[in-house]
Formats: structure tokens, sequence, C-alpha cells
């Protein structure tokens, strides 16, 4: 009986030993609920777009830097691709997605819109939004008539959302909205026009002169 029960004891314990092993064995149904995605957009176009029309600009003194910004022009490629990238993610239903590409567009029909983040080393200088900025900024096409902003709006809410459509958004930069007139004040002359090359941000101050340029006949 003694040696039934050593006998029994041993298998028990071979069994607990081999238990997980076989468990690893298993071929195990996938379940990523939870994962994080290895491509947060899923393959799709919005990356490319998003960069093709996103420039960077540095100031330096020396080896100081005075300034670093990123923008994104919102053309209508890119709000295209926005709202495309913007429905997926959100899960917008037909209805609420057409009311998008509707927002879209119609900005796109008044405006030339950008989303500027900028780091400034000393942090009241960060202050593209307020009426007696150090800096000025400017729209140019073809390096003629710098056009003044209609408007410069800081982000105060800085998500995850606005970090997934513009990764350039660190935690160190603060971020803008800037909007520019389609036509010149009091004309109907259209800023960009058909015949246009290259739009141009200009970014000057006491801490130096920065462009970030785009050109519009670019792939």
């Amino acid at each position: 009986m003694e040696a039934h029960s050593n006998s029994t004891n041993i298998r028990g314990i071979i069994w607990l030993l081999l238990f997980p092993l076989l468990l690893g064995c298993q071929t195990m149904a996938p379940n990523d609920s939870g994962l994080p995605s290895p491509d947060p957009y899923k393959g799709g176009e919005y990356p490319a777009i998003s960069a093709r029309w996103t420039r960077e600009a540095r100031i330096y003194r020396g080896f100081d830097v005075e300034l670093i910004a990123a923008a994104t022009f919102k053309t209508a490629a890119f709000r295209k691709a926005y709202a495309d990238e913007y429905a997926r993610v959100f899960l917008l239903s037909e209805t609420e997605k057409d009311k998008l590409v509707n927002d879209q567009n119609t900005a796109a029909e008044r405006y030339h819109d950008f989303l500027l983040a900028a780091f400034v080393p000393e942090k009241k200088w960060n202050d593209f939004d307020k009426k007696g900025s150090v800096w000025k900024v400017y729209l140019t096409t073809d390096g003629q008539r710098h056009l003044d902003a209609l408007e410069i709006r800081r982000v105060r809410k800085v998500d995850a959302a606005i970090g997934h459509f513009y990764p350039f958004v660190t935690p160190w930069k603060a971020v803008y909205r800037l909007r520019f007139p389609q036509a010149y004040p009091g004309t109907s002359e259209p800023v960009i026009g058909d015949n246009n090359d290259m739009v141009s941000l200009v970014f000057t101050g006491v801490q130096g002169t920065t462009t970030m340029q785009w050109h519009l006949d670019d792939p």
C-alpha cells in the first residue's frame, strides 16, 4: 500500500510539473483586445499625406535654439485624408462622415488653415496668439506679399487625438491654429492662385527668422 501511495504521489507531482508545459503547447485563439497596435493608422494613406503637407523650421543663435516649429498645411488633399482617418478612428456613420467632409470643404473654400506646434526655450515668448507677441507670422506665395493671419488661436486642450493626427505635437510644444483668408483683404484676388508654385509661412522676430515652404506641384 505504501509503494502504491508513493507511486501515486510521484505521478501527481509529474502531472503538476507538466501541466503548464502542456498548456503552452495548445493552440490558443488570438485575442488582441487591449494590445497596442503596431500601426495606429492601420496601413492607411493618412501618414503619407500628413507628412506631405507638414514642414519643420528652426532658429538657432550660435548653438542655442530659439525656436523649433512644425506645421501642417490643411490643403484639400490633407482635409480629405483627415476626414477619412477621423471617420475610421471614431467609427463615424455615413451621415456623420458626410457632415465632417462638408465642414472641411466649407472651411477650405473660405480659409487657408494650418496647425502649428512650437517650442520656445523661454516659455513667456511662446505667445504667437498674443496681440503683442514677440513673433510675427506671415503667409506668402512665391515669396511675395506678406499676409497677416486672420486668427492665431492657441489650442488649450491638447489630447491624444491631436497627437494621433499631428505626430509632431509633443508635451513641450504649444499648439496653435493659424487661419488666413482665401483672398487678399478688400479684393477678390486669391491668395493662392493657379499660377502659384510655392506657399510659405514666415516666422520672424528679434530671435531670428525662419521659413517653411510647401511646393504645390510636388507629387
